[in-house]
């Protein structure tokens, strides 16, 4: 009979013997909404049966904060959003107007989907990549009419594409809700569409503007700080 001897297990060194290091999770930047960009944001999405777009305005010192959503006059039907090409070049004059900079009114593209899925199709992707691809940093944020939401974060120093956490943020001041004035804003903008069956296996979504010409000689003059002047993919 053959006794089997014990083995000794081989000795480690002190690096064997270190517990495995956790992998850090990662941070997500925050997209945070007032109650009353929120609320509205609700509002305009119910208000009709086709997808909705517009434009998040953020606060001045704090670029990830939707104050509110401003649209602009578009054509939308349950596939895709196409906003004027005029409509968007008022939409920046009258903000600029107003003081603000591209990056506080041009970072942040807002739209709904109608049905339960918040996911960008491959459209949105597209239009994405090139309406916003030249920018340092946009998002997308999409949300679905059965509340669910996505939110991206493209980072072009870092080539990064970052998923985000979003929040309401009720601790700082915010205004009342103001349903009428919205639906009026709704109605003044968005031209509803019956997107015919046999088109929609075909569907893409355009987004923002269904022309390609270069805007940025028509709004080079309005800005007056160098570093400000940016090409209109850094606008939008």
């Amino acid at each position: 009979m053959v006794k089997k001897l014990p083995t000794k297990k081989p000795l480690r060194n002190r690096r064997q013997l270190r517990r495995p290091r956790r992998k850090r999770p990662q941070r997500r930047p925050t997209l945070r909404f007032s109650p009353t960009a929120w609320a509205k944001l609700l509002s305009l999405r119910d208000l009709g049966p086709t997808e909705v777009g517009g434009f998040g305005i953020s606060a001045p010192v704090d670029l990830l904060f939707v104050q509110d959503i401003q649209l602009v006059q578009q054509h939308c039907t349950e596939v895709f959003v196409s906003f004027d090409d005029v409509a968007v070049a008022d939409f920046f004059e009258d903000q600029i107007d107003l003081g603000r900079k591209p990056e506080e009114v041009g970072r942040i593209w807002i739209h709904t989907h109608p049905g339960c899925c918040p996911h960008p199709s491959p459209t949105d992707i597209e239009t994405f990549d090139r309406v916003f691809g030249a920018c340092d940093w946009a998002v997308m944020f999409i949300m679905a009419r059965s509340g669910d939401i996505h939110a991206e974060l493209s980072w072009r120093a870092g080539s990064a594409l970052l998923p985000m956490n979003v929040e309401v943020d009720f601790t700082l001041p915010f205004v009342g809700s103001d349903h009428t004035a919205w639906e009026e804003e709704y109605r003044a903008t968005v031209q509803a569409e019956n997107w015919p069956r046999e088109r929609r296996s075909q569907s893409g979504r355009r987004l923002i503007s269904d022309l390609e010409h270069d805007l940025d000689s028509e709004f080079s003059d309005l800005f007056t700080e160098p570093h400000i002047v940016e090409t209109i993919h850094d606008a939008f």
